[in-house]
């Protein structure tokens, strides 16, 4: 079966290119880490052609080894400045655009000379992809949202626990969906009470600020209806409900905008068992079938122990992991084997587990949530739409609500607000309705249930609006807008869910213990409570410096609520713990590097000592130590957070007044302590504020500094949005399906053998490539990873999908894998895959500097990389070397010992 296919696909190229399809050169395809860098800088040359791809993300190649352009004549822009933007190619058409320019289908004329001197090299290129135009800027205002969604994904591995699973995941959506109320709440407070309530309702304030002066109300004494037709409190509401109204419209445009250049990038799983790996799609099963399997539509049944796999090239020499012949001879075992593969995944696990002992990343829709992110959407967008509208509706209703209030009114109110409370409890049960659809690609929008949520929560603040701005003679605005409880509502809320998150993961913990991760598999709830505390400081925040601005004597304005204030004053006290933890962390360090010294002169036996230069690389191996202590560092934010966020809110509920009014009367050091604390957080919450706004407005107009901002998200925007829509894009849902689709056809068409090379961050999107693969490809694809988190951060952070169980399906599920890193890289380190596998991944560390003094090789002091430049190093084409004689020898050889 697999043959024919194959067959008629070579006969296809054939009638299309007119040259056959036999086996062609090796490849090696490249994928850098974070920061991004230029395909001039991965392959060496300063002339370059883009294979395929677009300005977001693109594979690159070098000019020589594109062979000649179809036409000489034309203006095809083949060569490339080395300063030139990675995205972009010089006018004209792209070389896969030209007649038989797709370097998959290359012949061995072009491509077999390159035997000679190692495979051809490519370059993928995805630093757009985090670092675009000007709009990435905005994406500081969702930092509260990444963390959280981050927060999903840090869960520990839950094997034979789905419905636990299924209650983690539904506990961080519901504190995702806290922090958008929490944002358009903040905005209310801004806009609502601040301006249109407190300032706009007092003439002395209106005086300061003129611009609010078609808002003043009537003076004292005056006959009722002499003030402007906007003086009326309720019209200030209304039109004051147009700020926070329009930021969850923003926020709703950048989260559908961002959709359709991430979750619509369908993975290779849409067209597994076509005859061309680009074909048709088979039919679709129905969404809500709980037997639907892990094999994507249309994708045939799978032999693990044959090996042999509907992908492309399943009878290729290597493909597979159990079949005897010359692929047989691996580095790890088969694919599909012992550990890995995708096999049979639990009935109905949205979230569950797929195997016991793999990793949820080989599932078809893992990388395709677009419904989910869809359905989310909505129902945040309409929670925003929905808290505009209470801010507005609640003070009118409590005005009419008053013994002797307008009766026709208040008749009008009740529903309104009880409208309000029910669209807003089919809002949170569309949240608690159900998470993502991995086990299957799930394409099917829930189109009604998206249009419906932020319309009718529209149609609602618009009639919130009329009710407000009905006339109501007598009605005055005095002291804050009613709602301060609101804020302390919330925070309550909040705190109870991150309680119940820590107690669900613990139970996951307790099922399978690991002592790699981070506080005992309690990293998911600290997380997700650090997210809601830097959503309250950031809306304090915002709240204190706008009440500055209007009154900067705080002598005319009741100012914003008191527990906002309270979480500024908890600033000061958090700062100084974190500043004891870095001073012990420092001497730490200080104490590591003097011990490293010792352990540097032993390494370079008979060579003369230099003491700065052995400070300076047991200076650089002690820094680079300092990533595993993160964790810690973690663990006491947390633990500070949580005490003085629980101190903030009782303080504020049992007194209503600021730190400085509740210590008025307790002992002159208690006093003190408030007043300071309460004046220097209000002073750093006003200095965050500004270089926020600053940053922001400088990565508006510098790419560096977007970046700049691009290396965070590279980290932080991996994983797709699967607790909060309004989270910055999962890039990964793009890159993934870019370099799938790059293998399957590259190995299909040429049948040669491939190495995946990834660097850092590109290491990672090289695993989750390789998960998705075939089986059938995998048994030609062999993973390099070098500078590589993999375990040092995703194993430990991420323990449910690069833990050590889902480290070792991937040793076994890839065909050959080789890790290199060194003892001064702060990032990379090694994958540690479990097990009695042979050959180790783990290559030893390579020595960093490359020459402790000048010798006959290095004339010139070596550099301390860290992690920079792996390739420089021998081993790398060495190991490069080895995992392509491994990957496909010849002849069956001898197993290599254990180390090798």
């Amino acid at each position: 079966m697999e043959r024919a296919r194959d067959r008629r696909a070579g006969r296809y190229e054939e009638r299309v290119t007119g040259r056959p399809t036999e086996p062609g050169a090796d490849l090696e395809l490249l994928v850098h880490g974070v920061g991004g860098t230029t395909p001039e800088k991965m392959l060496g040359d300063p002339r370059t052609v883009r294979v395929t791809g677009d300005d977001t993300a693109a594979v690159f190649r070098r000019a020589e080894d594109a062979g000649p352009a179809p036409d000489a004549g034309a203006e095809s822009g083949s060569a490339r400045d080395p300063g030139s933007d990675p995205g972009r190619t010089e006018p004209g058409r792209d070389l896969g655009e030209e007649p038989g320019g797709d370097l998959g289908r290359q012949p061995v004329a072009d491509l077999g000379k390159e035997r000679g001197r190692g495979p051809v090299r490519e370059a993928y290129v995805w630093c757009n992809l985090t670092s675009g135009d000007g709009s990435r800027a905005l994406w500081l205002l969702l930092l509260p949202f990444m963390v959280v969604n981050l927060a999903h994904w840090m869960r520990p591995a839950g094997p034979g626990r789905p419905r636990t699973v299924r209650l983690y995941g539904l506990l961080v959506r519901l504190s995702a969906l806290t922090l958008t109320v929490l944002l358009a709440a903040a905005a209310c407070e801004v806009a609502l009470d601040l301006v249109a309530w407190q300032c706009a309702g007092s003439r002395a304030c209106v005086r300061r600020h003129s611009w609010l002066g078609f808002l003043s109300p009537a003076a004292p004494g005056a006959p009722a209806g002499s003030g402007g037709w906007w003086s009326a409190p309720g019209r200030r509401l209304a039109l004051a409900a147009v700020l926070p109204a329009a930021l969850t419209g923003l926020l709703w445009y950048l989260s559908h905008r961002t959709w359709n250049a991430y979750e619509s990038q369908r993975p290779l799983s849409a067209a597994r068992g076509t005859d061309t790996v680009a074909g048709a799609e088979g039919p679709q099963p129905d969404n809500d079938d709980p037997g639907a399997g892990a094999r994507g539509p249309g994708f045939p049944a799978c032999d693990p122990a044959s090996g042999a796999g509907p992908g492309p090239g399943g009878d290729a020499p290597g493909a597979g992991g159990g079949g005897a012949g010359p692929g047989s001879h691996r580095c790890g075992a088969g694919a599909g084997g012992p550990g890995g593969g995708p096999r049979h995944p639990v009935p109905g696990g949205d979230e569950a587990e797929s195997d016991a002992h793999g990793s949820a990343l080989v599932r078809p829709g893992f990388w395709y949530g677009r419904r989910l992110v869809a359905r989310l959407r909505a129902a945040h967008t309409a929670a925003g739409l929905l808290t505009v509208a209470a801010a507005v509706a609640t003070p009118a209703a409590r005005f009419d609500h008053r013994p002797g209030g307008p009766a026709a009114l208040e008749a009008l109110g009740r529903p309104l607000v009880a409208a309000l409370f029910i669209w807003a409890v089919a809002v949170v049960g569309v949240v608690c309705r159900r998470g993502r659809s991995e086990n299957r690609l799930d394409r099917r929008l829930d189109r009604r249930l998206v249009r419906s949520l932020p319309l009718v929560a529209l149609a609602l603040l618009l009639l919130s609006v009329v009710y407000a701005g009905w006339s109501r003679p007598g009605w005055r605005s005095t002291g804050r807008l009613p709602g301060d409880p609101a804020f302390g509502a919330l925070m309550l809320v909040q705190g109870l869910l991150v309680v119940a998150l820590g107690a669900v993961a613990r139970d996951l913990y307790r099922r399978r213990p690991d002592p790699r991760a981070v506080m005992r598999g309690l990293g998911g709830p600290a997380v997700t409570l650090l997210a809601c505390a830097l959503g309250g400081v950031m809306s304090g925040g915002i709240a204190q410096r706008v009440a500055d601005w209007l009154d900067g004597t705080r002598a005319l304005l009741a100012g914003p609520p008191v527990l906002l204030t309270w979480q500024a004053s908890a600033i000061p006290p958090t700062l100084a713990v974190l500043s004891v933890l870095a001073v012990l962390l420092a001497l730490r360090t200080a104490r590591l590097a003097r011990a490293e010294r010792d352990r540097v002169r032993h390494e370079h036996p008979g060579e003369p000592e230099d003491p700065s230069r052995t400070r300076a690389i047991a200076h650089a191996r002690a820094m680079a130590a300092l990533t595993d202590r993160v964790p810690l560092v973690v663990t006491v934010l947390t633990v500070t957070t949580l005490l003085l966020g629980t101190g903030a809110l009782i303080g504020a509920l049992a007194t209503g007044k600021t730190p400085d009014g509740a210590a008025h009367r307790t002992h002159h050091v208690v006093r003190a302590a408030a007043e300071t604390s309460q004046a220097l957080g209000s002073w750093l919450v006003g200095l965050g504020f500004l270089l926020f706004v600053t940053w922001g407005r400088r990565a508006y107009k510098d790419a560096s500094a977007r970046r700049t901002i691009g290396i965070l998200w590279d980290v932080g925007t991996f994983w797709p949005r699967a607790a909060h829509p309004f989270a910055p894009p999962c890039y990964a849902e793009r890159a993934v399906p870019d370099l799938t689709w790059r293998m399957a056809t590259w190995t299909r068409r040429t049948g040669a053998r491939l190495v995946l090379s990834g660097h850092s961050q590109g290491s990672v999107l090289a695993a989750a490539a390789a998960w998705q693969l075939p089986p059938s490809v995998r048994g030609r694809v062999a993973l390099l990873t070098y500078g590589s988190p993999l375990e040092r951060l995703y194993g430990r952070w991420f323990p449910a999908h690069f833990g050590p169980p889902a480290l070792a399906a991937l040793h076994h599920d890839i065909a050959c894998w080789r890790n290199l890193y060194r003892r001064t890289d702060p990032i990379g380190g090694p994958v540690r895959v479990p097990g009695d596998a042979t050959p180790e991944v783990d290559h030893e560390p390579l020595p960093d500097p490359r020459a402790y003094g000048r010798t006959a090789d290095h004339p010139l002091p070596a550099p301390i990389l860290g992690h920079s430049d792996y390739q420089s190093d021998p081993a790398f084409t060495r190991e490069r070397a080895l995992l392509l004689t491994r990957l496909c020898p010849g002849l069956p050889g001898q197993r290599p010992e254990q180390g090798t």
